[in-house]
């Protein structure tokens, strides 16, 4: 006869609970474990990664800092090697910023000014880039610098500058900073270059695609016409744009300057590498046996908010002393 006992059962259950219990206790702290481990190894390689962004930075630095020695001096071969270097580095960067993609375009201009044979346009582009690493600007930059007192005030908004030996005037916001750079007559030469106060999308009205790191800005470039009409500069001119797939977006159409000078304008996207672009606009017209290039760079969606700035900039400019030539 089998006696019952309440107990048993009951004693087993909780045997097996205090079993299952433990089992979930150790299953539960193997996942925190776990967790934890997961969680130092990210950590880990995250400050790996910030390692190595930091040392590109630093090389990137030397690397330009050698390139604008370099072209100082008129070593082309050098400076193009180092910028190769650096072009190789910023795409293995995985990192999309604006100030990543405003140094790809500037150093693509320094490139393609160096190829154009303009020394000091191309030094211009590499002291923008410099400016972004903290690399002291070259001297010959540096002592051409131009305060707003030596021009003359037009109107509260605008002030005009003058060059001294070329005697081509623009007018320019009052709060912008312009720099001259040195004169060579037998070379191609940038003459100055204006420089907006980078603005936040906020202060552009919320725009989406614009960031404070580039600092929009227009320069003068002046080279001989070696007899070419107008009209035959901007088709070679067009024709390079179109071969180039860093450009889209090519508008090609005439332009007409306060003082009823005839011009020619391009308005093209750049795409300086990811998904970020940036505008441009160059207009050209002939003084004499001189072509000027007067040109504007912005991001992309910023571009309408400089537009009108950029046009009234660009339809004031003349040249003093030095009769016009037709597009014929």
């Amino acid at each position: 006869m089998h006696v019952y006992n309440p107990t048993f059962p009951r004693n087993l259950v909780i045997g097996r609970l205090m079993l299952v219990g433990s089992e979930a206790i150790m299953i539960t702290a193997t996942i925190i474990t776990i967790t934890l481990l997961c969680t130092i190894s990210m950590s880990d390689l995250a400050k790996g990664q910030q390692s190595s962004l930091n040392s590109s930075d630093t090389l990137i630095k030397v690397l330009v800092g050698d390139a604008i020695k370099a072209l100082e001096k008129n070593n082309t071969t050098k400076m193009l090697q180092n910028l190769n270097v650096v072009n190789q580095m910023l795409m293995d960067i995985k990192e999309n910023s604006s100030s990543v993609q405003a140094m790809k375009l500037l150093l693509h201009d320094a490139i393609q000014a160096v190829h154009d044979r303009d020394l000091s346009r191309a030094l211009v582009y590499l002291n923008l880039v410099g400016e972004q690493f903290g690399i002291q600007q070259s001297k010959s930059e540096a002592s051409n610098k131009v305060t707003a007192g030596v021009s003359n005030a037009t109107n509260s908004d605008f002030l005009t500058y003058e060059h001294p030996i070329l005697g081509t005037t623009m007018q320019y916001p009052h709060d912008w900073k312009v720099r001259q750079y040195e004169y060579n007559p037998s070379g191609n030469n940038t003459l100055a270059g204006f420089y907006s106060p980078s603005k936040t999308a906020s202060e552009l009205g919320n725009i989406s695609g614009v960031s404070g790191h580039f600092v929009p800005y227009s320069d003068i470039f002046v080279f001989d016409s070696n007899n070419l009409t107008l009209d035959e500069i901007m088709t070679g001119r067009l024709n390079r744009l179109q071969n180039d797939t860093h450009f889209t977006g090519i508008e090609s159409k005439p332009f007409t300057l306060n003082n009823g000078q005839p011009a020619w304008s391009l308005i093209y996207r750049s795409t300086a590498g990811g998904d970020e672009l940036f505008k441009k606009i160059q207009v050209y017209t002939i003084y004499g046996s001189k072509v000027f290039l007067i040109s504007f760079t912005s991001q992309d969606a910023s571009f309408p908010s400089y537009q009108p700035t950029i046009q009234k900039m660009i339809k004031s400019f003349d040249v003093k002393g030095i009769s016009t030539n037709n597009t014929g």
